[in-house]
């Protein structure tokens, strides 16, 4: 399969959203609810399932049937990843993006950087992550923000109590709250404290874990056992996932926030680079803004996922065809040669440089 189409995935989570997702894909009555994220080419199970093999991503056939996807990549990895990304990274994208709508704060939380993630959950991969934002809404008569970092007035002693006790009231004063705008890009490295505000909704681009540690006692309504607080891991180890490092908002943004470059341009058709995937180290992103029609080039020739934001098109690969609509969730194969028709603007999640990972 040279062009694959994923069946919507929407994942459980202990906070509320996911009206904004609903309304992308055309439910309705949009509503807020208890699946707050549709998880994109995921071959990663969700932490605390709520039903065997929730967040792995399923591929829709021809016949009308559907496959795990990573069940398709056991079979099909070198024509869908391509063989230089399977000997490196293995039969798996290398990451995973989301869509994510939030309406209310999350949990103040850090996930591991590679290092951790390696000395505490064994894994490879730790969880740096990307924000694209999509849009926001007003919440109660507030507006889309998001925590990050700490700001000049952090104390460690105040941030250690309040988190083994659960109830972080002074911690958030002591973290950056920073507004957000449509097509705004955060990248937000292992380690880093931070917290999605009500009324966000974005794209996430992820290392391909799911592992996170967040010590307060509630999310919303919902209270937190001690695996999803800790992570599973004891309290004091847990709060070593944090990077506690005090910084002036400018140079916080200077390090989260990226610039959109236009890489080209014609007839109307742009695409820009969101993230660079040679200076992140671990994904990159592209927005396709189509008018008319598109051939991806050889230089980009890898595996993409992509969402489809808004407008209409056609994709097609030899004699493979899809027709793309807003909300609707599909993956190039690195061996493809996809030319797109019509007029729709289009996120693009790419994996990891093949130069980068050692």
């Amino acid at each position: 399969m040279k062009l694959i189409r994923f069946a919507p995935n929407r994942v459980g989570r202990v906070y509320a959203g996911g009206a904004e997702i609903d309304r992308l894909q055309g439910v309705e009555a949009p509503a807020d609810g208890g699946c707050p994220e549709e998880w994109i080419a995921s071959t990663v199970e969700a932490q605390g399932p709520r039903r065997p093999g929730e967040g792995v991503s399923r591929v829709l056939l021809p016949d009308g049937g559907s496959v795990p996807f990573d069940r398709l990549l056991g079979e099909e990895a070198e024509e869908i990843l391509g063989p230089a990304h399977v000997a490196r990274f293995g039969k798996a994208p290398g990451f995973l993006t989301k869509l994510l709508d939030s309406a209310i704060r999350l949990p103040v939380q850090a996930h591991p950087d590679r290092a951790a993630a390696k000395r505490l959950f064994g894994s490879e991969y730790g969880k740096t992550e990307a924000w694209i934002v999509i849009g926001g809404r007003k919440i109660d008569g507030e507006e889309p923000y998001l925590l990050m970092g700490f700001n000049e007035s952090f104390d460690y002693e105040v941030f250690r109590r309040e988190a083994l006790a659960g109830v972080m009231e002074r911690t958030v004063g002591m973290m950056h709250r920073c507004p957000v705008v449509p097509g705004e890009v955060y990248l937000i490295t292992g380690g880093l404290p931070h917290a999605i505000g009500s009324g966000v909704f974005v794209q996430e681009i992820m290392e391909p874990t799911d592992y996170v540690v967040q010590p307060e006692l509630h999310c919303g309504g919902t209270r937190l056992d001690e695996r999803a607080r800790w992570g599973g891991l004891d309290p004091e180890k847990a709060l070593g996932v944090f990077h506690c490092e005090a910084l002036p908002e400018a140079e916080l943004l200077r390090r989260v926030r990226r610039t959109p470059v236009v890489l080209s341009e014609s007839s109307g058709t742009v695409l820009r680079q969101l993230l660079d995937r040679g200076e992140t180290g671990f994904f990159g992103s592209l927005e396709l803004r189509l008018d008319g029609s598109w051939t991806r080039p050889e230089e980009l020739g890898c595996f993409m996922a992509g969402t489809v934001l808004g407008g209409t098109a056609v994709v097609a690969a030899g004699r493979e065809r899809l027709a793309l609509a807003p909300g609707q969730t599909f993956a190039l194969a690195a061996s493809a040669r996809p030319v797109f028709e019509g007029k729709a603007e289009i996120l693009f999640a790419l994996p990891p440089a093949l130069h980068l990972r050692e």
